[in-house]
């Protein structure tokens, strides 16, 4: 672990970085949106977002033997691109360190989000172990999520449960690799095509709507 200790010890990551692990597991429009739209200036966080920064900070209180938490990394990925992010967990098991992730849901979605890793974990976590290879981790190829369901108290007769850790089998680097390059090129290329958003969602629920030239508003 000592690459690791050193690594914290440093103050080595700073967070200005091009892109986060987190933009390229949107979909290719709205990434192209995030990184060339203005965000509105009145846009405020969710009740969801809100319950989720209290979980991270339960468990980031929480002390635990062979985690590291929250911990930030900057790569450069070419002359004018950077990649960060922040991983909830690295736990250090059988000599590899696992990325882990927290995710909080809903109200009980469809079953199928409970047992098959959905696509947009399964890129952020690949990205976060392909990050930490770069540092010369050896790194796992199986990620972990733990997701905590709100609402559970008032669906308790639902057979699922309150809390949920998930394997997700990981992508391997080269496919990382093409993943992030790809996505690189769309967010900095002209906008990509689209099939027009409904008005509810692009009046009330989008964060760029001020400024996207097909602002549906009144």
């Amino acid at each position: 672990m000592s690459n690791i200790n050193n690594m914290i010890q440093s103050d080595y990551f700073d967070k200005q970085v091009s892109f986060s692990a987190t933009d390229f597991t949107q979909q290719d429009y709205k990434l192209w949106v995030s990184k060339n739209l203005k965000k509105n200036k009145d846009d405020k966080q969710g009740f969801k977002a809100w319950v989720g920064q209290l979980v991270h900070k339960a468990s980031y209180d929480t002390p635990e033997i062979d985690v590291i938490k929250e911990f930030s990394f900057k790569i450069v990925h070419d002359l004018e691109h950077t990649i960060g992010g922040s991983i909830d967990r690295l736990s250090y098991t059988d000599d590899v360190w696992v990325v882990e992730d927290i995710k909080t849901m809903g109200n009980f979605p469809a079953q199928k989000a409970y047992k098959d890793g959905k696509e947009e974990w399964v890129i952020q976590l690949s990205i976060y172990a392909w990050a930490m290879r770069k540092y010369g981790l050896k790194v796992s190829n199986y990620g972990v999520i733990h997701q905590y369901v709100m609402g559970y108290q008032k669906n308790k007769n639902s057979d699922m449960q309150e809390y949920n850790r998930i394997i997700i089998d990981l992508m391997d680097d080269a496919q990382v690799e093409d993943l992030i390059n790809r996505k690189i090129s769309i967010a900095c290329g002209d906008k990509p095509l689209l099939v027009d958003c409904p008005k509810f969602l692009c009046k009330d629920y989008c964060s760029y709507n001020k400024s996207c030239p097909s602002y549906k508003g009144d």
